[in-house]
Protein backbone atom coordinates (compact mmCIF):
# COMPACT_ATOMS: atom_id res chain seq x y z
CA UNK A 1 0.00 0.00 0.00
CA UNK A 2 1.40 3.10 -1.07
CA UNK A 3 0.11 6.77 -0.40
CA UNK A 4 0.27 9.14 -3.58
CA UNK A 5 0.79 12.50 -4.12
CA UNK A 6 -1.99 14.82 -4.89
CA UNK A 7 -0.84 16.32 -8.62
CA UNK A 8 -0.04 20.06 -8.40
CA UNK A 9 -3.01 22.15 -9.28
CA UNK A 10 -5.62 18.68 -9.38
CA UNK A 11 -8.02 17.78 -7.06
CA UNK A 12 -7.55 14.64 -5.02
CA UNK A 13 -10.52 13.43 -7.60
CA UNK A 14 -9.22 14.83 -10.92
CA UNK A 15 -5.79 13.09 -9.76
CA UNK A 16 -7.52 9.56 -8.93
CA UNK A 17 -9.41 9.91 -12.09
CA UNK A 18 -5.72 10.80 -14.05
CA UNK A 19 -4.08 7.33 -12.59
CA UNK A 20 -7.14 5.54 -13.74
CA UNK A 21 -6.95 6.52 -16.95
CA UNK A 22 -3.16 5.32 -16.97
CA UNK A 23 -3.99 1.83 -15.67
CA UNK A 24 -6.46 1.48 -18.49
CA UNK A 25 -3.86 3.05 -20.72
CA UNK A 26 -1.69 0.57 -20.04
CA UNK A 27 -4.39 -2.73 -20.21
CA UNK A 28 -5.83 -3.33 -16.79
CA UNK A 29 -9.59 -4.17 -16.77
CA UNK A 30 -11.39 -3.06 -14.13
CA UNK A 31 -12.81 -5.58 -11.52
CA UNK A 32 -15.43 -3.86 -9.44
CA UNK A 33 -15.08 -1.67 -6.22
CA UNK A 34 -13.51 -2.01 -2.72
CA UNK A 35 -13.98 -0.34 0.39
CA UNK A 36 -11.38 -0.41 3.76
CA UNK A 37 -12.58 1.86 6.89
CA UNK A 38 -11.03 2.80 10.04
CA UNK A 39 -12.79 3.86 13.30
CA UNK A 40 -10.74 4.52 16.55
CA UNK A 41 -12.31 3.93 20.01
CA UNK A 42 -10.34 5.13 23.07
CA UNK A 43 -11.12 3.73 26.50
CA UNK A 44 -13.42 5.74 28.52
CA UNK A 45 -12.56 7.91 30.90
CA UNK A 46 -13.38 6.88 33.94
CA UNK A 47 -11.12 3.42 33.52
CA UNK A 48 -8.14 5.67 33.16
CA UNK A 49 -6.26 6.25 36.13
CA UNK A 50 -4.82 9.83 36.52
CA UNK A 51 -2.53 11.91 34.73
CA UNK A 52 -2.61 8.68 32.09
CA UNK A 53 -3.65 8.56 28.28
CA UNK A 54 -6.48 6.20 27.57
CA UNK A 55 -5.53 3.15 25.21
CA UNK A 56 -6.64 3.33 21.14
CA UNK A 57 -8.40 0.74 19.61
CA UNK A 58 -8.82 0.67 15.67
CA UNK A 59 -11.77 -1.30 14.27
CA UNK A 60 -11.48 -2.12 10.51
CA UNK A 61 -13.39 -3.86 7.85
CA UNK A 62 -12.75 -4.21 4.37
CA UNK A 63 -14.40 -5.76 1.15
CA UNK A 64 -12.02 -8.19 0.45
CA UNK A 65 -13.15 -9.76 3.73
CA UNK A 66 -16.98 -9.19 4.22
CA UNK A 67 -17.70 -11.29 6.68
CA UNK A 68 -14.56 -10.16 9.00
CA UNK A 69 -14.07 -7.27 11.20
CA UNK A 70 -10.09 -6.62 12.08
CA UNK A 71 -9.40 -4.60 15.64
CA UNK A 72 -5.86 -3.56 16.41
CA UNK A 73 -5.24 -2.49 19.79
CA UNK A 74 -2.51 0.49 20.14
CA UNK A 75 0.87 -1.86 20.91
CA UNK A 76 -1.26 -4.99 21.43
CA UNK A 77 -2.74 -8.11 19.59
CA UNK A 78 -4.84 -7.62 16.74
CA UNK A 79 -8.28 -9.28 16.60
CA UNK A 80 -9.84 -10.97 13.86
CA UNK A 81 -13.58 -11.77 14.73
CA UNK A 82 -17.06 -12.00 12.65
CA UNK A 83 -19.11 -8.92 11.57
CA UNK A 84 -21.11 -8.77 14.52
CA UNK A 85 -18.17 -7.19 16.46
CA UNK A 86 -19.44 -4.04 15.78
CA UNK A 87 -22.67 -5.15 17.84
CA UNK A 88 -20.04 -5.65 21.00
CA UNK A 89 -18.45 -2.30 20.88
CA UNK A 90 -21.96 -1.30 21.01
CA UNK A 91 -22.16 -3.05 24.39
CA UNK A 92 -18.92 -2.42 25.73
CA UNK A 93 -19.60 1.55 25.14
CA UNK A 94 -18.44 1.90 28.90
CA UNK A 95 -15.08 0.47 28.45
CA UNK A 96 -14.57 2.00 25.09
CA UNK A 97 -15.60 4.90 23.47
CA UNK A 98 -16.25 5.86 19.47
CA UNK A 99 -14.22 9.08 18.50
CA UNK A 100 -16.78 9.91 15.58
CA UNK A 101 -14.47 12.68 13.99
CA UNK A 102 -11.85 10.10 13.65
CA UNK A 103 -13.48 7.48 10.91
CA UNK A 104 -11.01 6.92 7.83
CA UNK A 105 -12.30 5.50 4.58
CA UNK A 106 -10.50 4.35 1.17
CA UNK A 107 -12.80 3.39 -0.99
CA UNK A 108 -12.27 2.62 -5.08
CA UNK A 109 -11.84 0.92 -7.82
CA UNK A 110 -9.97 -2.69 -8.44
CA UNK A 111 -7.93 -3.33 -11.98
CA UNK A 112 -6.19 -6.11 -12.90
CA UNK A 113 -3.39 -5.94 -14.56
CA UNK A 114 -1.49 -9.01 -15.75
CA UNK A 115 -0.36 -10.97 -12.54
CA UNK A 116 -1.34 -7.72 -10.51
CA UNK A 117 -4.32 -6.70 -8.80
CA UNK A 118 -4.33 -3.24 -8.02
CA UNK A 119 -7.01 -0.95 -5.73
CA UNK A 120 -7.06 2.70 -6.51
CA UNK A 121 -8.81 4.87 -4.41
CA UNK A 122 -9.55 8.05 -2.51
CA UNK A 123 -9.09 8.21 1.63
CA UNK A 124 -11.66 10.32 3.37
CA UNK A 125 -12.06 11.35 6.78
CA UNK A 126 -15.64 12.43 7.39
CA UNK A 127 -17.05 14.46 4.30
CA UNK A 128 -13.35 15.62 2.91
CA UNK A 129 -10.59 14.12 0.83
CA UNK A 130 -7.48 13.37 2.49
CA UNK A 131 -5.76 11.88 -0.13
CA UNK A 132 -5.30 8.63 -2.82
CA UNK A 133 -4.24 5.24 -1.87
CA UNK A 134 -2.78 2.76 -3.81
CA UNK A 135 -2.27 -1.12 -2.83
CA UNK A 136 -0.62 -3.25 -5.80
CA UNK A 137 -0.69 -6.90 -4.78
CA UNK A 138 1.05 -9.72 -6.97
CA UNK A 139 -1.18 -12.35 -7.58
CA UNK A 140 1.16 -15.10 -9.52
CA UNK A 141 -0.13 -17.74 -11.82
CA UNK A 142 -0.84 -20.69 -10.43
CA UNK A 143 -0.52 -22.73 -13.34
CA UNK A 144 3.65 -23.68 -14.38
CA UNK A 145 2.52 -23.39 -17.60
CA UNK A 146 1.05 -19.91 -17.18
CA UNK A 147 4.24 -18.56 -16.02
CA UNK A 148 6.65 -20.71 -18.06
CA UNK A 149 8.27 -17.56 -20.12
CA UNK A 150 9.00 -15.74 -16.94
CA UNK A 151 11.33 -18.71 -15.65
CA UNK A 152 13.17 -18.79 -18.92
Amino acid sequence: VSQVPVAEGKSVQQTVELLARRLEALGADKQGTFGVDCETYHTAAALGTQGQTGKLMYVMHNSEYPLSCFALFENGPCLVADANFDTLMVKLKGFFQNAKANKIESRGTRYQYCDFLVKLGTVTMGPSARGISVEVEFCPCCHLQGVWNVFL
